[in-house]
């Protein structure tokens, strides 16, 4: 008896809401009325975006490119930190807490007329503007990795020439993984989405090719959808900054060398002349012993000199 009270109390409580949707759905009411064309972020958001539209409906996203999201503001900031996205649709969930579903659209513009008007299910945004934003989430890169551009888009490609021990890590994407390669140095990267394909803006496996050229040759077909994309890497290699910085480092050191040797033979010049004038002087050793004997010879001289007039 308790648990029906409950589970009545619960269909009062919601049946305003089901209610005036489930009206609206039916009905193909009136457009929904937009208040504002701009949403205000959360108090921790750095992150506005302008409201497109709502809809009931839109094609779905492609797996991988929808996340769970803690509301609005959440799903602008994560549409910024996985580019390219021009726009982006939050779609409601729990409408007391806000939370939702996040739907990335990464290289797709957004496109009206495949939308389903009529309620306010899904939010559409366009592209958010972040406060104090780096200019690519990929810093510790380059710019060219931000929006990365296939070469190739190809099947069957053989993996690195280690089988992957080493040149090959999990992304989450195209960008993740010219990035990757960016850092590693590598002469370019393929970004594998797996067995049957899947987009290059999804989850897969980078694979790193330090060296050499892509091969076009080596490539397969396709029989359904692309499984591998190829990417060039053309952010300023390490190794060449590297050897900039080494090439002018023995230059510095020959000069430092050759002020030691004019500085040492200086040193040699002054001893020598020190030396000089103390032999003529007389205040050297070697003037000190040839006085001690003159000296010596001729108190022998006056000794027998006196000795003879005795």
């Amino acid at each position: 008896m308790k648990t029906s009270t409950v589970w009545a109390s619960l269909a009062l409580a919601h049946a305003p809401t089901v209610l005036s949707q489930g009206l609206r759905q039916a009905t193909g009411g009136p457009a929904p009325t937009l208040t504002s064309t701009s949403t205000a972020p959360t108090a921790s958001s750095t992150c506005t975006a302008n409201l497109v539209t709502t809809l009931c409906d839109y094609p779905s996203p492609e797996p991988g490119t929808a996340v769970a999201s803690s509301g609005k503001a959440n799903c602008w900031e994560y549409c910024n930190a996985h580019p390219p996205c021009d726009f982006v649709i939050f779609a409601a969930g729990n409408p007391y807490t806000g939370t939702g579903t996040c739907w990335l659209y990464p290289g797709e513009k957004f496109d009206e007329t495949k939308g389903e008007t009529g309620c306010d299910y899904l939010s559409v945004f366009d592209k958010p503007t972040c406060a104090g934003d780096a200019a690519t989430p990929t810093s510790g890169a380059c710019e060219a990795t931000a929006s990365p551009s296939a070469i190739a888009e190809v099947c069957g490609y053989p993996e690195p020439d280690d089988k992957c021990w080493s040149t090959c890590a999990a992304s989450s994407g195209a960008v993740d993984c010219l990035s990757q390669c960016a850092e590693d140095d590598c002469a370019f990267a393929i970004f594998y989405t797996g067995e049957g394909g899947g987009s290059q803006y999804g989850s897969g496996t980078c694979w790193k090719y330090p060296n050499g050229t892509y091969d076009a040759s080596k490539a397969g077909t396709c029989a359904g959808r692309t499984e591998q994309y190829v990417y060039e890497n053309k952010c300023p290699k390490k190794e060449a900054a590297s050897s900039s910085s080494a090439s002018s480092a023995p230059s510095a050191s020959a000069s430092e060398s050759g002020k030691a040797k004019e500085t040492g033979a200086a040193g040699g010049d002054d001893a020598k002349a020190a030396e000089a004038k103390q032999g003529q002087n007389g205040t050297g050793e070697g003037s000190a012993a040839a006085g001690v004997t003159f000296s010596g010879m001729l108190a022998a001289g006056v000794v027998g000199l006196m000795w003879w007039g005795l």
